[in-house]
């Protein structure tokens, strides 16, 4: 179970990671820090604020990425 998940009221954006992900092989240091902006303003300060949360949002993209 994802800690940052239990500890946290927000829900893990999925939806939105899976999206953003979509035709993408990899990313770029600005691209990463849009990506948390826009999380962000969609109401996932608690993953986009935390260095766990980041971290859970880096991984789900690591293992969910086109290879």
């Amino acid at each position: 179970m994802n800690v940052v998940s239990k500890t946290n009221k927000a829900k893990f954006p999925t939806k939105e990671l899976k999206a953003w992900l979509k035709g993408r092989k990899g990313w770029n240091h600005n691209e990463w820090i849009a990506l948390l902006t826009d999380l962000r303003s969609k109401g996932y300060s608690a993953l986009t604020d935390t260095q766990d949360g980041r971290d859970s949002i880096g991984k789900f993209l690591e293992t969910n990425r086109s290879k």
